[in-house]
């Protein structure tokens, strides 16, 4: 069923003929040169309920072009989408206007007076799939025509967009008494600015021209295809950069050590309820061993034994690592452990991230900071007990002090702890230096050449 035939070269449009002279038509001998638009197969002039006028195929036989079938509902919004165009000033409508390569017809083509812009309106009453409505609409864009798709209905999402028109008319609605009635249909759209009925809308979009941003199917598809490119490199390059930060942890572990295993278990005590533990690690840029803590208050009496190691991930322009106290204690553990590595300074540094201020380990060689999170990586038995509130002074146990002397525990106070100190090796004894981090040594660390040496 189409509006349109052709005869003798010219295009006979259904729409324009009132109900005499379309019997005149039928009945005439020009009938009998009618053919179908595209397909040249003789046409036939018919009508249906009385109102429905129409051209069909005289025989299908011959005929190699999907015209589509199409319901009097769907010939009825055409006629009533042409008329409402041909009121707009400076335009006109063909109805199931052929493309120019012959492939499809257009529904109704609305044509400016000076040829210079063109709307197609597509009415869609039955189901489509997504890909058929972003071919088809691309095929308009690409000949510089903007397409309308009419429908009954929404259509389900789809990430891309084509422009469409909800009107609530379906093959099954009723039809109404005079077609112009269609122009009063709901017109649900986000691409033109008018009030909200078919009439208003067409003249609106002739008028105003569209308001589409989202652009045609292919150029949607390259955005998404962009979109998708950027978020692979992305979710690779955090992939690469998780990688690194696992081997640079790995490698943090590797060349870290706890103190007891370098020198031995030197436990200081410390007057208040702070705890102190130490690694050994060295600078990531010239290798520089030196020794890293974190300290905790853990107030006496409420806790039984030490607290469990956590070392902060994030810290502040102020730390307690930072405390005199804390420094205190570690200067004492220095000397009873007799140590040769230096420990870290803290110094203010501000993060890549955000620029926050943070108080940061700084190697003591060539400045350069240790990055908080990675010394939070090293792993529990890379830590040592440096100091506690409840540690027995070496001086009190080798001078054979009483039980009652020793600092005592009170009830749910935390046990002592007992140090022991390895004896230092007798002059002469033969025994040779050695590296504090690495028991296998290695060329590239002076402390391993030297012990080698």
């Amino acid at each position: 069923m189409l509006l349109t035939a052709m005869l003798d070269g010219s295009r006979v449009d259904a729409t324009t003929y009132r109900k005499e002279a379309w019997s005149e038509l039928q009945e005439s001998e020009d009938r009998k040169r009618m053919v179908m638009p595209v397909c040249g197969v003789r046409a036939v002039a018919k009508t249906r309920g009385g109102t429905t006028k129409f051209f069909a195929h005289l025989r299908k036989a011959g005929c190699k072009v999907d015209h589509g079938g199409e319901t009097p509902q769907h010939l009825a919004m055409k006629e009533a989408l042409k008329l409402c165009i041909d009121q707009v000033p400076g335009w006109h409508a063909i109805v199931e206007h052929p493309h120019r390569s012959r492939e499809w017809i257009i529904d109704v083509l609305a044509e400016s007076d000076d040829l210079t812009r063109k709307v197609a309106f597509e009415v869609q009453l039955s189901s489509q799939t997504p890909d058929k409505y972003f071919a088809r609409s691309q095929r308009y864009f690409d000949s510089s025509i903007f397409p309308v798709w009419l429908v009954p209905r929404r259509l389900e999402y789809h990430e891309t967009k084509v422009p469409v028109l909800v009107t609530g008319f379906g093959k099954s609605s009723t039809l109404p008494e005079s077609v112009t009635d269609l122009l009063a249909l709901p017109a649900d759209q986000d691409f033109v600015q008018a009030k909200n009925n078919l009439g208003n809308f067409v003249a609106a979009l002739l008028r105003q021209g569209p308001r589409w941003r989202a652009g045609s199917p292919k150029h949607q598809a390259a955005l998404q295809k962009a979109a998708a490119d950027r978020e692979a490199a992305r979710a690779e390059a955090e992939r690469k950069k998780l990688l690194a930060i696992e081997q640079a942890i790995a490698e943090m572990n590797d060349r870290s050590a706890s103190p007891e295993a370098a020198f031995g278990q030197h436990l200081i005590r410390t007057p208040t309820d702070t705890f102190v533990w130490g690694s050994l690690t060295s600078c990531w840029s010239c290798e520089q061993p030196m020794l890293v803590w974190d300290a905790r208050i853990w107030a006496r009496g409420k806790y039984a034994g030490a607290p469990g190691l956590r070392v902060k991930p994030d810290v502040g322009e102020k730390r307690w690592e930072n405390h005199p106290e804390v420094h205190r204690a570690i200067d004492k553990w220095f000397h009873a452990a007799k140590s040769d590595i230096p420990k870290a300074t803290i110094q203010k540094r501000r993060t890549k991230a955000s620029g926050r201020l943070y108080g940061a380990f700084v190697c003591p060689g060539c400045d350069s900071t240790m990055g908080q999170f990675f010394i939070s990586c090293i792993r529990p038995e890379k830590w040592s007990l440096l100091s506690s509130p409840n540690a027995v002074p070496s001086t009190e146990r080798s001078a054979g002090t009483s039980s009652a002397a020793r600092i005592e525990t009170e009830a749910g106070a935390h046990p002592a702890v007992h140090t022991v100190t390895p004896p230092l090796p007798a002059a002469g004894a033969g025994t040779s230096l050695r590296c504090r981090l690495h028991s296998t040594p290695r060329q590239a660390c002076d402390y391993c050449r030297r012990a080698q040496g």
